[in-house]
């Protein structure tokens, strides 16, 4: 009857087989490196939303009881809306209402859509003055680059003109998505009225606006008081130019006489003063935000914006500079270069410390897994749709020191044996198996440990870490497969002597011993541990007392965050005036 070969005897008998699947993983994984998905963050759904009542002329008291309460119990009315985290904020004129939904809202984009069309519906049975009900719900949506057009001679009319050219540039590439514009300044024909000509032709307020406004002239606030009264008046598109408006006709007498604008009042073609802008070094300027797909690599979508930017720059003016205030892409591409460096780092590290306890070809074998697991398990995590990003990078980091654990042990082990005078092969097949239950039950006891996130989490913040323990267990998983699969046929093939050498000639010459490191540390540690065997009182003190210290240390000493500070070169300030504040007050303090 033909033996039954185990899977570890298996592997080493058709060790062709094995070789040749890892190495077609790692070179798969070397590729997955390249061409996954890769972000700053996972994605994570952002359950806030913000609703503002617009109620012109209220009181805080009116909108509180006409606006807000009646928006309260419209929003509350969705059982998916986390009643305790949703606040309001009344004021003259306006109310804020912001809205968290539950945790267990898996398609936000869904229930925001049905407010939505329920909210306008909801509008009709608030007082008429109520202006406007809106929701704004978009807050998940990051920028991925930012870049501004700026320059002293150009007006905000011909930087709009360099920006659309380089908009359409930018379509062509298909991970971009969402560009956006702000700080544009439009322009609009102005029309200043002198007073002392109304007064001359007899013209008083109220008939000019009731003639201006017959002609589909609007204005901001809708009436005309102040005897001083400077104000922009928005033209319909019919008006084409400042000649249009100029020859508008503002008052016929009996006589067929005409009065015209121009002749009462200054036209000009200008900017608003607006309610904001935006500025760079000093330089009014627009900007352009760009987004990334979802599934897309952000250090490819990076260079493809940059290889566009370079030909676009070279059709710009002296005078125009284009400036990149924040690039994701960099950032990411950052991480990724210092995993990489971490992870040379810890081969070296690996072969350092295991040269002091054993023979440089054991640390090659050992350190050697490091790579080869890293590039299998990124494959995995490509074939799976798993993002490179803080979190699974994190994951990657953490493990660097477990991924050797497996296979030094059964290394260690193969060591001893072929000490004891096993042969090669059988000591080599012997070790994984011994071990096998060991480094299993370790394994899974390492793995499990991260799952607990998944329960004790919610909403955000569980999104942000589901993926941490999977990729925790991916690549400890692969570690114990590469340590029983493949470091029995490498020890076998690249480790020929035990730590005493040639067991044979050790037993013929007991005085040809050498003491290593190990050696020296062994028999320290056996000293300490018959000590502590026999004062086992106080040992168990010690340890107690050692626990208390650290749970102290950890809990009220040691500050503790769930995520670290971001690693920027930049941050942001917020300046808060008094309400009423001007906008040249907040761009003196700024």
């Amino acid at each position: 009857m033909k033996k039954k070969i185990g899977i570890i005897e298996w592997a080493m008998k058709y060790r062709q087989i094995i070789i040749l699947f890892v190495s077609l993983l790692v070179l798969f994984g070397v590729y997955s490196l390249v061409v996954m998905p890769k972000q700053e963050f996972p994605v994570f759904t952002i359950r806030q939303g913000l609703v503002v009542g617009v109620y012109p002329g209220a009181t805080s008291e009116e909108i509180e009881e006409q606006l807000t309460k009646p928006l309260e119990e419209f929003i509350f009315s969705f059982k998916d809306v986390k009643k305790a985290k949703t606040i309001s904020q009344s004021r003259d004129g306006m109310v804020f209402i912001m809205v968290e939904l539950n945790d267990d809202v898996k398609n936000k984009e869904e229930f925001w859509a049905k407010f939505k069309l329920r909210l306008s519906e909801f509008k009709a049975s608030l007082p008429s003055g109520v202006l406007a009900v809106i929701a704004k719900d978009d807050f998940g949506d990051t920028s991925s680059i930012l870049l501004t057009l700026e320059s002293n001679d150009k007006s905000y009319k011909e930087l709009e003109e360099y920006l659309k050219d380089l908009k359409g540039k930018l379509r062509t590439i298909e991970s971009v998505s969402n560009l956006r514009e702000a700080g544009l300044q439009r322009e609009q024909i102005s029309i200043y009225i002198d007073q002392d000509k109304l007064a001359l032709y007899a013209i008083n307020n109220t008939t000019l606006a009731a003639n201006l406004f017959s002609q589909g002239f609007t204005t901001v606030s809708g009436s005309i008081k102040n005897p001083k009264y400077i104000a922009p008046i928005h033209i319909k598109s019919t008006y084409n130019c400042e000649y249009d408006v100029a020859e508008q006709v503002v008052y016929s007498d009996p006589m067929g006489n005409n009065i015209k604008l121009k002749d009462i009042a200054r036209i000009v073609r200008e900017y608003p003063d607006g309610n904001n802008y935006i500025t760079n070094n000093g330089k009014n300027c627009i900007l352009l935000s760009m987004e990334m797909r979802e599934g897309h690599n952000i250090v490819q979508m990076g260079k493809d914006v940059n290889t566009v930017l370079k030909e676009f720059e070279k059709t710009l003016p002296d005078d125009v500079v284009l400036y990149k205030i924040t690039d994701q892409s960099q950032v990411v591409g950052e991480s990724v270069s210092t995993f990489l460096k971490e992870l040379l780092i810890a081969i070296l590290a690996v072969i350092l410390v295991v040269i002091l306890l054993m023979p440089l070809r054991v640390a090659s074998v050992a350190a050697s897994t490091i790579p080869i697991t890293i590039f299998i398990s990124l494959g995995i995590f490509f074939a799976f749709g798993f993002e490179l990003n803080t979190v699974t990078l994190a994951a990657l980091i953490a493990t660097l020191g477990m991924i050797v654990d497996n296979s030094i042990v059964i290394i260690d082990c193969y060591m001893e044996k072929l000490d004891k005078g096993e042969d090669r092969w059988h000591a080599s097949i012997h070790s994984a198996k011994e071990f096998f239950p060991s480094i299993f039950s370790a394994t899974l006891a390492i793995s499990i440990t991260f799952f607990p996130f998944l329960i004790t989490t919610s909403g955000t913040i569980k999104d942000f870490l589901v993926s941490f323990p999977w990729a925790i267990t991916i690549i400890l998983a692969v570690s114990l497969l590469v340590a029983l699969l493949l470091i029995p046929y490498m020890q076998f093939f690249f480790i020929k002597t035990g730590f005493k050498g040639n067991s044979l000639e050790f037993k013929a010459n007991e005085k040809a011993k050498r003491k290593n490191f190990l050696d020296y540390i062994q028999k320290y540690y056996d000293v300490l541990i018959e000590k502590c065997f026999k004062n086992p009182k106080k040992v168990i003190i010690i340890g107690v007392i050692s626990v208390i210290l650290g749970a102290i240390m950890m809990f009220g000493v040691l500050p503790i965050r769930i995520l670290p500070y971001a690693q920027r070169n930049q941050f942001a300030v917020e300046i808060y005036l008094p309400k009423g504040s001007s906008l040249d007050q907040t761009g003196q303090i700024a």
